[in-house]
């Protein structure tokens, strides 16, 4: 006779198992990133293609992307020349030399923005009136690269003074916003209307955007012959500002340092004016001659931001922060200027000057002049023709005007503390500009200090297990030198899947009405118990005595956490005393052992849910053979069979649907054809739908 032994108990890996799942937070599209913490500098476009979305600046000016900063100067007077560009047009320098114009009849003020978020910048230009006296007139968007007239979009205002542009409304378009002087209001253009949304301000001549109140909804400021602070979303509410009239232009900055926007005002007779936030109560009055523009910088790179003031009574007029009580013993030599701008126009990496004078010099021409930093001692001049105003809006961030643009993400919850996995993101950065982006995680809604320091992350990181918690944020910092802007266009954090579906009830048929035979309706809810949606197959049999009468796969789509799905199998013939079983067959599952509900179809129905039980499987030697014993966590279908050491299959010892428990068999050491199988070394496998288990024994004579 012969003798069984075993060799070498347990496991022999033959398989590998697969990665575990991941989940991902993803932000692409313009309404993920709507929910973030952002200045009126920066927006989140949308294009209107589907996930195709991105945080990015609003301001750069780098028209025809050749390394140099653009200059478009706005000309409201007409001269019968050529030189450099006819009458009636605004004139666009390049590295301050003439590269072409756009026409505006007696433009007052103009805009370089990528209005219709193509990649390239365009440019709006404000009217203020035409040849004969006209106001009700069209100001124009001319569409880069080619600025062709013929497509240009016009937009009727009522001598307009200024331009702005913002994404008012968060839909992911910019919307621009005009100051008209005549018609004693700014009017909103939304883009994709053709009617505007008008807020009341007479004498309307410049304006701001801003969230003034920081509740996340960019503000409206407009200089008129009042201060008026409308209010974001949907500007209905106002603030006057005490103490202030007469007008002619605004921009916001924090000028005290205390996180909360100032604004400064230009105005007519001899006094402009600082409003102090929070509460815009208090005002200082600093001394200027007609002033009819106002931008802010840091000129001297003191890290505290200067006011420049154009004078239509000469000269222009610099007051340095922190007190603004110095102005430069040589003051900066204007024509009747009408309004100024700030930016490196020669390229040496200070900032620059540039006055734009409305009246002509001794030759009868009128220039407008660029003071070159640092010194602002020099200046280079460029034929204008009654130059109004320049860019109306102030670039860089309205609380330092810096390059530097931050974005906070909305917060991610995980349902369940996690470890973090990698970090994914998208970006485009020109020469010139640079992102960094940076992570944030807390186990409490709100962040505080609880939560983790920032930590900065490269595309394809993985987070460090330190970082595990429920919630997520992200931080990105945009640079720019304002040639060209970086925009960030997806970011993806995975953390591990934690999937767990099960079967939940049986709607139909009820298990103790089945009392004779008959064809009846299947319905089934099943429910994901996980942390992330799901999308899983739900399996339908009907057991008769060891024969499958009824056998269907529906799938659940797209579960969310916590919620339930009720699936309709159709009709299926059933008698008493047959065994119904319902599996998710979910191969991610955490926890296997909930993932089978059967019942026993009679008047005396019995529904259970499996217990719950480790995958186990031992092969021992017994009186006449082989004993197999194995534990199934889950109902679920088996193989176990016998191989040789060629991997031949010596014989299939059970196979087929098997209830979650604890099973044995025996094995008497015979093949398929019944024969004695001769003394040798076998593998004795266990093969379930997510795993297998070999067992290796020795037959010996």
């Amino acid at each position: 006779m012969k003798v069984f032994s075993i060799l070498i108990p347990g496991l022999i890996l033959i398989a590998v198992p697969p990665l575990a799942a991941a989940n991902w937070w993803i932000e692409t599209t313009g309404e993920d990133f709507t929910d973030g913490e952002y200045t009126a500098s920066l927006y989140a476009a949308d294009t209107g293609v589907a996930g195709d979305g991105a945080v990015q600046m609003i301001h750069w000016r780098d028209i025809d992307k050749d390394g140099n900063l653009d200059l478009v100067i706005s000309n409201n007077r007409s001269r019968d020349t050529l030189d450099p560009g006819p009458a009636y047009h605004a004139y666009h320098y390049d590295n301050r030399a003439f590269v072409d114009s756009l026409f505006s009849y007696n433009g007052s003020g103009n805009l370089i923005v990528d209005y219709d978020n193509d990649g390239n910048l365009d440019i709006v230009l404000s009217a203020y009136d035409d040849a004969l006296g006209a106001t009700n007139i069209n100001s124009r968007v001319y569409y880069g690269p080619g600025f062709d007239s013929a497509s240009a979009k016009t937009f009727l205002t009522d001598q307009a003074m200024a331009v702005s542009a913002a994404d008012l409304d968060k839909d992911g378009d910019l919307d621009l916003l005009f100051s008209n002087y005549a018609g004693g209001n700014a009017s909103i253009y939304y883009q994709g209307t053709a009617t505007p949304q008008n807020l009341a301000c007479a004498n309307n001549c410049g304006n701001a955007i801003a969230d003034m109140d920081k509740d996340g909804n960019p503000d409206i400021v407009l200089a008129g012959l009042q201060a008026i602070i409308y209010y974001g979303p949907d500007f209905t509410s106002n603030d006057v500002i005490a103490g202030i009239d007469s007008l002619t232009d605004v921009t916001a900055a924090d000028l005290d340092g205390d996180d909360a926007l100032d604004l400064v005002f230009s105005a007519w007779g001899d006094s402009a004016y600082i409003v102090f936030g929070p509460d815009y109560t208090t005002v200082l009055e600093l001394s200027t001659t007609e002033s009819r523009g106002v931008s802010v910088a840091d000129l001297n790179r003191d890290d505290e931001l200067d006011i420049v003031f154009s004078n239509l009574a000469p000269p222009g007029s610099i007051y340095y922060g922190p007190d603004y009580g110095m102005i430069p013993s040589e003051p900066l030599m204007t024509h009747a200027s009408m309004g100024n701008i700030i930016g490196d126009f020669d390229g040496n990496r200070t900032l620059d000057i540039c006055f734009c004078n409305w009246a002509e010099d001794d030759t009868f021409d009128t220039y407008s002049y660029i003071y070159l930093g640092p010194d602002l001692t020099f200046y280079d001049s460029v034929l204008t023709h009654g130059a109004h105003i320049s860019t109306t809006t102030d670039a860089g961030n309205p609380y330092d005007r810096s390059g530097t643009e931050i974005y906070v993400s909305s917060i991610f919850d995980a349902v369940d503390s996690v470890e973090w996995d990698s970090v994914l993101y998208t970006t485009v950065i020109p020469f010139g500009s640079g992102f960094i982006l940076e992570v944030q995680t807390g186990n409490v809604p709100d962040p505080d200090t609880s939560w983790s320091e920032w930590l900065q992350v490269a595309s394809g990181d993985t987070l460090p297990d330190s970082l595990a918690s429920r919630y997520i944020r992200y931080r990105g910092t945009f640079t720019t030198d304002f040639l060209q802007a970086p925009r960030l266009e997806e970011v993806a954090i995975s953390y591990p899947s934690e999937g767990d579906v099960a079967p939940e009830n049986i709607i139909s048929p009820l298990p103790e009405d089945v009392t004779r035979c008959d064809t009846r309706i299947l319905i089934v809810q099943v429910r994901n118990l996980g942390n992330a949606a799901e999308t899983f197959p739900v399996h339908c049999l009907l057991d008769s005595l060891g024969i499958n009468r009824f056998d269907s796969t529906l799938m659940a789509v797209d579960v969310a956490p916590g919620d339930s799905a009720i699936l309709i199998f159709g009709g299926m013939y059933c008698c008493p005393g047959e065994t119904l079983w319902v599996i998710t067959e979910f191969a991610d599952d955490t926890f296997p052992g909930n993932d089978t509900l059967f019942a026993h179809l009679g008047p005396v129905a019995i529904q259970e849910r499996t217990q719950r039980y480790e995958l186990e499987f031992e092969v021992s030697p017994a009186s006449q053979g082989f004993s197999v014993d194995y534990t199934l966590p889950a109902n679920e279908r088996i193989a176990i069979a016998c191989y040789d050491v060629t991997g031949r299959t010596v014989k299939v010892l059970d196979e087929g649907m098997q209830r979650a428990g604890r099973h044995s068999l025996a094995w008497d050491g015979r093949d398929s054809k019944g024969q004695l199988v001769s003394a040798g070394i076998y593998f004795v496998r266990l093969e379930t739908q997510t795993k297998t288990l070999t067992r290796k024994i020795v037959v010996v004579d």
